[in-house]
């Protein structure tokens, strides 16, 4: 626990950093994954999961059918199948209000311009697995793409419990969700296969979903490949309170999204040292009942990546926030709406913001996306949305009216830039009309 102001600097730094760190680590790697599953296709990923299912796979088993498909519903008990639907409403209830529409508008007098819509043809989306199952992923990454309106959406995740089968409820819920194909293959050798395309999996025009630093790493490699989403690396949470709130709830906060596994990264800035001290002491409490793994999973990324940090004031607070540029930003307190309003010109950096609600809430379904920007990206990217699987190519029309009144500018600018034949696919058209002109009369 450190004041904000007097933290060591190496300190700030590997906190805004996160497991960045140790992505670079592993990029080599990574990089070799990716050539030899570019040379060696279907057997290069077979080979990896016979090592991870301790048995010899056959690649033809890396494609789940349809009787898989039905043997998942089989496993998915009715309460369980009920909330993934629900999940699936909210999420694309707000992402058909987020589709943007085609349209055509005059510029000028006789010079027009539209936008056209028109999805992607191909998505391959990534749900991890192994650590947890993730159905909620499975509809965060796939409703936008099908709402978008992809006509082949691949999901693709590790073998679950073992062997080469795809967690049920994930399954399901990617089924539910308007997924077409499904793949049991994980990581970067997921993000290989979409990228390059192999004789049972074919190449994918975008690459979307989280993952661990393996699959980061990946999909940055990728990315002079396909389109990449954007980079959602390992959970994070920076939580920002006036100590209003209950230190126990702030507590339950603050693991939400540090439980995520050892890479994950959870900070609490407060403007209040007691409500510090208070929730430190919380979250010592609320660690002794979380069961393993996601005990060792808070205790492994709290001496990396996360901390309590107090600021001298809200100012301070929301500085570092925009700083840190979290993944999923929370502002804990009893007036959070009214704190939002005061700050929402200056607070500018986040995926998503939580307006005194649990972050939980987002993550199974209130509606935005949970697949979000991390370690930092927050101050480039938004969290992933219908616009990831969409292209928007522009229309252009001048009537004759149109050509005239207007050209006159393209002869200025062509000749200012030394482009002769830019000027002439005007002047030769507006030479033409003028002379019809002429012999009408």
């Amino acid at each position: 626990m450190y004041a904000l102001r007097d933290a060591p600097r190496e300190l700030i730094t590997r906190i805004l950093r996160r497991s960045e760190l140790d992505v670079s680590k592993i990029e080599p790697d990574v990089r070799r994954i990716m050539e030899d599953v570019k040379e060696r296709g279907d057997e290069a990923i077979a080979e990896f999961l016979s090592s991870q299912v301790g048995r010899t796979v056959r690649p033809e088993e890396i494609i789940v059918g349809p009787e898989a498909i039905a043997d998942a519903y089989r496993h998915v008990d009715d309460h369980t199948l009920s909330a993934i639907k629900r999940m699936i409403a909210n999420v694309r209830k707000f992402h058909e209000a987020l589709m943007p529409r085609p349209f055509t508008m005059e510029v000028e007098p006789g010079l027009y311009a539209g936008m056209e819509v028109v999805p992607l043809d191909s998505a391959g989306l990534y749900v991890p697995a192994g650590k947890a199952s993730y159905p909620s992923v499975s509809v965060m990454v796939t409703v936008p793409a099908s709402v978008a309106g992809v006509p082949r959406i691949a999901v693709a995740s590790p073998p679950w419990d073992g062997d080469m089968k795809m967690e049920p409820a994930t399954l399901v819920a990617a089924h539910l969700s308007g997924a077409h194909e499904f793949y049991v293959m994980g990581g970067a050798h997921a993000v290989a296969a979409f990228a390059h395309g192999t004789r049972l999996v074919r190449r994918v025009e975008v690459i979307a979903g989280p993952g661990g630093p393996w699959t980061y790493a990946a999909k940055r490699l990728a990315r002079d490949l396909v389109r990449i989403d954007l980079p959602a690396g390992p959970s994070e949470a920076l939580v920002v309170s006036d100590g209003t709130v209950d230190p126990e709830i702030t507590a339950w906060d603050v693991l939400n999204e540090a439980e995520h596994g050892p890479d994950s990264s959870s900070v609490l800035v407060t403007t209040s040292m007691d409500h510090a001290l208070r929730v430190a002491d919380a979250i010592d409490r609320a660690i002794q009942e979380l069961p393993e793994p996601r005990r060792s999973y808070v205790l492994a990324n709290a001496g990396k990546y996360s901390a309590i940090l107090v600021a001298s004031s809200l100012d301070e607070a929301i500085d570092f926030a925009n700083e840190y540029a979290a993944e999923h930003l929370l502002i804990e307190s009893s007036r959070a709406s009214d704190i939002y309003e005061s700050y929402r010109g200056r607070l500018r950096n986040f995926g998503t913001i939580c307006l005194g609600t649990p972050i939980s809430m987002g993550n199974y379904g209130l509606g935005p996306n949970a697949t979000l920007p991390t370690g930092g990206y927050a101050k480039l990217y938004s969290g992933l949305s219908v616009d990831a699987f969409l292209r928007k190519p522009t229309i252009e029309m001048a009537t004759e009216d149109g050509l005239e009144k207007f050209g006159d500018v393209v002869l200025t600018m062509a000749k200012h830039e030394g482009f002769p034949s830019h000027a002439m696919s005007v002047k030769s058209r507006l030479d033409r009309s003028s002379a019809s002109s002429v012999k009408s009369q």
